[in-house]
């Protein structure tokens, strides 16, 4: 039942072995260790098409990802070269990466310097996966950019414009469900992170692209 949909058998390839199932009375859940970060992630029997979870992960200063965060999603949904980096800031001082970056602050050097609410420069259907940090209040914008926060559905129209049908994306918020989406994209994912020692609550919210939109300009809540 869980191999029906190719987000999920992505999934299972990559996480081959770690797996485990688990019933609780007349539910089943398909549970995956959130490694190398602390937590679990699962699937249930009866919405095999969403993957939920808790995580806990040491935070990292100037607005970068959390420890681990890169590489639990590397371990859980498979490694991508073929990465667009968005709102990038400083990933390349801690990891070295193949992922194309984009930022709008020259002073970070990423590969492209524009707005990724637009990817002007960036031709369609490029890469196969989206990844995107967004500062996610008005004082980290403020303070590191000297913007507004940017639009999380602009994000990730633009983000699906630049991917290839079938690639995954990732949102990582503030404590945001966000469940709004692109037409061609559907969210299949909400994974609750608790960032120590700082105590933040943040969301990452994944999204997979099905298909090309008609009208990349509309977006709706399905969830």
């Amino acid at each position: 039942m869980y191999t029906k949909n190719p987000w999920t058998t992505t999934i299972l390839t990559a996480a081959a072995g770690k797996h485990r199932m688990i019933e609780d009375g007349d539910q089943k859940y398909f549970t995956i260790p959130a490694s190398p970060t602390t937590g679990i992630l699962y699937i249930t029997e009866n919405n095999p098409e969403f993957i939920s979870g808790q995580i806990r992960v040491r935070g990292r200063d100037n607005g970068s990802y959390p420890f681990n965060y890169l590489e639990m999603i590397d371990a859980v949904f498979g490694k991508e070269d073929n990465t667009i980096e968005v709102c990038s800031g400083m990933i390349r001082k801690y990891r070295s990466t193949s992922c194309y970056t984009v930022d709008i602050n020259p002073e970070v050097n990423p590969d492209l310097v524009d707005d990724a609410q637009k990817l002007s420069s960036v031709l369609n259907t490029r890469f196969n996966r989206w990844r995107g940090d967004p500062p996610y209040n008005g004082k980290t914008a403020k303070q590191m950019y000297g913007t507004n926060p940017p639009s999380s559905i602009k994000l990730l129209q633009a983000g699906a414009r630049v991917c290839k049908v079938g690639s995954l994306m990732f949102l990582l918020l503030g404590p945001q469900n966000y469940q709004w989406h692109p037409k061609g994209v559907k969210r299949i994912g909400c994974i609750a992170f608790t960032v120590v020692p700082n105590n933040e609550f943040r969301a990452l919210n994944i999204y997979y692209k099905y298909a090309e939109a008609l009208d990349s300009t509309r977006y709706v809540s399905n969830d």
